[in-house]
């Protein structure tokens, strides 16, 4: 459910993932993914956020079997790649499993706390790079550790890019195989397509430990008495390109935070993934000499995180451990043109606030309006609209004569609030998360690696579009720019 959870059903990734399931996916009435399932006779549709609410409820009936008392709140870990509908969406999960959830913290910053308080590293400064390879998503951030200050300083990663890729893969190469030596459909019956991926999952963890393993072709199709074996080698060729990729984000990551891998003490290791011989290979290549962290259980380390955080906030341990997140996507606004005024970078540590000021660009104009998007690249068209919020009746006058005040916040979850002032008039905007899910088709991924690929055109673009505003101005008599930020306000 992770890779549908704040997603529209229209999302490409929801397209490519699907074939892959063995229960059907339908759009509900407002686009969003829901999966159909039978229970007693009847067909119900469920959303991922019921899924993901089920399974807190279910963590919550065996914590309080453990512990003698209701759990009531909850530290709650996403992806660091997660957007603002995707992180809204668990917050409603959590909401409709009766959990507060004081922090909202990122499974790679998880696992940083958790080796940095594991190995009482609180002493000095350092800098770590977590290399996060779990089943459904990649994430890699590049940490500093300052006297026990666990500070993102970058983020990368792909929120459809895991271990279940892997899965896919092989799967494909499997049911080929077989199609081509018995002429059978693995796909044919979900019950064929669910036990295909359940042997090629089991292949894969063996061929972590072994040069080659085989999977009996019976136990799909009873009536086939045959065996498929692959070697590892094979094995890596199918997913070379999977695992390069990965490689590729890190590298980015690395740049972002403008680091070398000299500058990296220590690589921690999370997620199942990181165990396959050829992705400790090739981090070995890029970071020679460095220590690949394995201490602590790849698959528990950041669950381990989040319960020191949550043992913090409730007081049951002291220790001078803090944590401070970063954002994966800038927040801007549109100014005249369709052009990018950002307002909060991407990668900026959060919570912070940041306040700019915007003049009017036109004679006589009575209404300003914002719409608010998250995104990298300098064009809004290219980005996720995330809302819009306008301020009315406006004193008449020249262009340039009255401004409003924007101030975006993100708050320590990461979760956005908008607001304008003008003259002692305050207006909020609400996010309507179903209309962003509507209009958020790119990933974030997707985003910056465009942002790489078009850089040069997109640069052309905004300067064309600052032309025109360059003119619009003049031919309004204004020699005032349309929007000029005076003030930055950040909260720590």
């Amino acid at each position: 459910m992770k890779r549908l959870i704040g997603k529209s059903y229209a999302d490409p990734s929801v397209e490519i993932s699907k074939k892959y399931w063995n229960f059907k996916l339908e759009p509900d009435g407002e686009g969003n993914p829901v999966a159909e399932v039978k229970y007693l006779g009847n067909t119900h549709q469920i959303r991922p956020e019921h899924v993901s609410a089920a399974v807190l409820e279910n963590m919550v009936e065996v914590a309080e079997k453990a512990l003698g008392v209701k759990p009531t709140k909850a530290v709650i870990t996403v992806p660091a790649y997660f957007n603002q509908a995707q992180k809204q969406a668990t917050l409603d999960a959590a909401k409709h499993a009766g959990l507060e959830v004081p922090e909202l913290i990122t499974e790679p910053a998880a696992a940083a706390y958790a080796f940095t308080f594991d190995k009482n590293r609180l002493n000095g400064k350092y800098d770590l790079l977590v290399y996060d390879f779990g089943g459904g998503t990649f994430d890699v951030v590049v940490v500093t550790v300052d006297n026990g200050k666990v500070i993102i300083k970058a983020i990368g990663g792909d929120t459809h890019l895991g271990g279940r890729d892997i899965d896919y893969r092989l799967c494909d190469h499997v049911a080929k195989t077989i199609s081509q030596k018995c002429g059978k459909d693995c796909a044919a019956t979900r019950r064929t397509k669910a036990k295909l991926m359940q042997m090629v999952e089991e292949m894969k963890i063996e061929l972590s430990y072994t040069l080659d393993t085989s999977i009996y072709i019976g136990d799909v199709f009873t009536d086939i008495d045959e065996e498929i074996t692959i070697k590892r080698g094979e094995f890596e060729g199918l997913c070379e390109d999977i695992f390069m990729k990965t490689i590729e984000l890190t590298k980015r990551t690395l740049k972002d935070a403008k680091m070398s891998p000299s500058d990296i003490e220590e690589v921690l290791l999370v997620g199942g993934s990181t165990r396959i011989p050829r992705v400790l290979q090739l981090l070995g290549d890029l970071f020679p000499g460095k220590k690949l962290n394995q201490t602590i259980d790849a698959d528990e380390a950041v669950a381990y995180g989040a319960a020191i955080r949550a043992a913090q906030i409730d007081g049951v341990i002291k220790t001078d451990i803090s944590l401070t997140e970063a954002t994966p996507l800038s927040l801007c606004t549109e100014t005249v043109g369709d052009c990018f005024s950002e307002i909060i970078p991407r990668n900026s540590s959060v919570p912070i606030a940041r306040k700019s000021r915007y003049y009017t660009s036109a004679n006589n104009q009575t209404r300003i309006h914002f719409n608010i998007y998250e995104g990298v690249r300098p064009i809004v068209d290219e980005s996720n609209r995330l809302g819009t919020i306008e301020i009315n009746d406006l004193d008449k006058g020249e262009a340039g004569s009255q401004y409003v005040d924007l101030t975006l916040s993100l708050d320590k979850n990461g979760i956005l609030n908008v607001f304008v002032e003008y003259n002692g008039r305050t207006e909020h905007m609400t996010i309507n998360y179903v209309g962003v899910r509507k209009s958020c088709a790119r990933s974030i991924e997707q985003m910056i690696n465009e942002t790489e690929r078009y850089r040069n055109s997109d640069e052309a673009e905004a300067s064309r579009r600052a032309q025109q505003v360059e003119l619009y101005q003049t031919r309004n008599e204004s020699n005032i720019d349309s929007v000029v930020s005076v003030e930055t306000v950040e909260r720590e």
